[in-house]
């Protein structure tokens, strides 16, 4: 039986645009609030700007390339799986790292942190590996 080469269901090319627009409303709207055009409470302004940050990053993370084969699709599940154990290995080792340095080098991550530095990895791994090819 012929197998598809296509492992995941990935978004369509054009969620691409999407999710820059919705990472341009999020800098504006922190922007906005720095120049106190807007005035909103600063947490609901980090919430909101996290949860924009996050939800952009992970459509720009599941929309197809313009040019999506076998190897690409092979390249992102190899960077999804090294992103994730990037995760893991960062939050087993940050408590030791903070009992390194008194004052906590990388406390005070929250969750939404934490993935956003395991999309920004993934990204970085998935566009060398691209590059490489």
């Amino acid at each position: 039986m012929h197998k598809n080469h296509q492992d995941l269901r990935l978004l369509p090319v054009h969620y691409k645009k999407v999710a820059f627009g919705i990472i341009t409303l999020s800098v504006l709207f922190i922007v906005l609030t720095i120049s106190k055009v807007i005035t909103v409470d600063k947490d609901i302004v980090k919430i909101i700007s996290k949860t924009g940050i996050l939800v952009s990053l992970l459509l720009l993370a599941l929309t197809k390339n313009k040019i999506e084969d076998e190897l690409t699709s092979r390249i992102r599940l190899k960077a999804f799986a090294s992103s994730f154990v990037f995760g893991v290995a960062y939050v087993i080792v940050e408590p030791f790292v903070s009992l390194l340095f008194k004052d906590g080098f990388l406390s005070d991550k929250g969750v939404t942190e934490v993935l956003i530095t395991m999309f920004l990895f993934y990204f970085m791994f998935f566009y060398s590996m691209l590059k490489k090819r």
